[in-house]
């Protein structure tokens, strides 16, 4: 079990806002060992954080089975559909720098569209309200390739009709993302990947975070896993996409305490791009004193004045942020979020031992 340093207790010590924060280990650490148990993940790394002090990290159970190999603060995930809300960030910077707009057409950026995408703006392609479809990438067999350039990627895209008119309908679409990282190499001449590290995770200081190449040797990655009728099997996502503003970003838990810390200051994505991202595109219901939407990479859930955001990924991985108090939990796994319980419950659960206040939903 981690214990804070003398420095952070220095800092609590000195703000009465930190102070009253309470962090019970023993129940998050509880927490997390029974979610661990029931909803059979092998492996998890956890973050929380209030207003960008880290108060509690721990890691466990196994990054790979087959090894038994312990779960380490620089085991490395995958972290999924996550990697929407920094490609979202990252477009939204640049737009704000003048490099492109988020009210450009996507057919600027793209060579003999399909006629249908002509009034498909970048925005709505960040929001899901593009009117495309979810997955485009061609199969053979009802299988994936094992390798797919951004020219065969496009090619599966413009094959597949649009589901809706553009701005009328809200559907998840790795598509749209695909295409708004491919506009953005478009309108910046740079790669997508070389962006995101070079203007994010380096100046960050996210030093094990990366972009998955399936050909690479990457030092203390961690195995995924599905589990069917109780039992673990590999989930068997080998194949290779040249280009992955949707799902390819790897990271570990202190790189991404160290992203949470960036967003509290503001330094490299700045508040008013953060509030951009949190502010609601579509809103999916309105209820009493509570509203529930989605932004560009953040879905929103406001309970009165909580104005709560975050995100998950397909591979176990949730972000959950207190806009209102500042209160963050990361949750890193390597067991698939479709094949069990969804590890935002635990997420969820966390918060609420940190705050007894946290909206229980």
């Amino acid at each position: 079990m981690k214990i804070l340093n003398i420095a952070l207790l220095a800092l609590l010590s000195q703000s009465p806002t930190l102070a009253q924060t309470k962090v019970n280990k023993h129940q998050i650490d509880t927490a997390v060992q029974n979610f661990m148990r029931t909803a059979k993940v092998p492996g998890v790394a956890i973050a929380v954080l209030k207003n960008g002090v880290l108060l509690y990290e721990n890691v466990y159970g196994v990054s790979n089975l087959e090894l038994n190999t312990p779960v380490k603060r620089n085991t490395v995930f995958e972290l999924a559909s996550l990697t929407k809300q920094m490609t979202a960030a990252l477009i939204a910077t640049l737009a704000k720098e003048g490099k492109l707009s988020l009210d450009d057409k996507l057919v600027k950026y793209i060579d003999n569209p399909p006629a249908a995408w002509q009034d498909i703006t970048i925005r709505q392609l960040l929001s899901h309200m593009s009117g495309l479809q979810m997955a485009f990438e061609q199969k053979t067999n009802e299988s994936y390739l094992l390798n797919y350039s951004k020219a065969f990627m496009l090619e599966g895209a413009k094959a597949l009709p649009l589901i809706a008119k553009p701005g009328t309908k809200w559907k998840y679409s790795d598509q749209g993302y695909f295409l708004a990282g491919l506009a953005l190499e478009k309108a910046t001449g740079q790669n997508f990947d070389t962006l995101m590290i070079n203007r994010f995770f380096k100046p960050m200081g996210m030093v094990n975070t990366r972009f998955l190449n399936q050909d690479d040797i990457i030092s203390n990655r961690a195995q995924g896993y599905l589990v069917k009728n109780g039992q673990y099997f590999h989930d068997r996502r080998s194949w290779q996409f040249e280009l992955t503003p949707h799902f390819g970003v790897m990271s570990t838990i202190d790189d991404m305490v160290a992203y949470e810390k960036s967003l509290v200051k503001g330094d490299i994505i700045t508040a008013d791009v953060l509030k951009q991202l949190t502010t609601p595109s579509r809103v999916f219901y309105t209820k009493p004193n509570e509203q529930y939407a989605y932004g560009m990479g953040w879905e929103i859930h406001d309970f009165g004045s909580r104005h709560i955001a975050g995100h998950s990924g397909y591979t176990g991985t949730t972000y959950l942020r207190d806009m209102t108090t500042g209160l963050t939990v990361i949750l890193l796994t390597n067991r698939d979020a479709d094949f069990g319980p969804h590890p935002s419950i635990l997420t969820n659960r966390i918060a609420k031992i940190v705050d007894p206040n946290f909206p229980a939903y």
